[in-house]
């Protein structure tokens, strides 16, 4: 993996500084089973974090689903109130 790598970077590299995401989370899960290594957090309707292969290692923040209607609509869960 490595020399994959080093041979083919990211384009625009390093990339941005980590962020901190959302505080108020409304779930912590992991896979059904004592051999998953993957663990994520809810909040807003979304997966903010998904950890792997150690709970203290997040690799994707913000996973999403976005419906769209071509020019007319975009709904994304973030933006709509949770509450009820």
């Amino acid at each position: 993996m490595l020399v994959l790598l080093q041979k083919h970077p990211a384009s625009g590299g390093p990339g941005i500084e980590p962020r901190w995401t959302r505080s108020d989370k409304q779930g912590v899960g992991t896979a059904h089973g004592p051999l998953s290594r993957v663990w994520f957090t809810v909040s807003k309707g979304i997966l903010n974090e998904v950890y792997y292969p150690t709970i203290d290692r997040p690799q994707i923040r913000d996973l999403l689903y976005l419906i769209g209607g071509g020019e007319t609509f975009v709904r994304d869960e973030r933006q709509l109130d949770n509450t009820h």
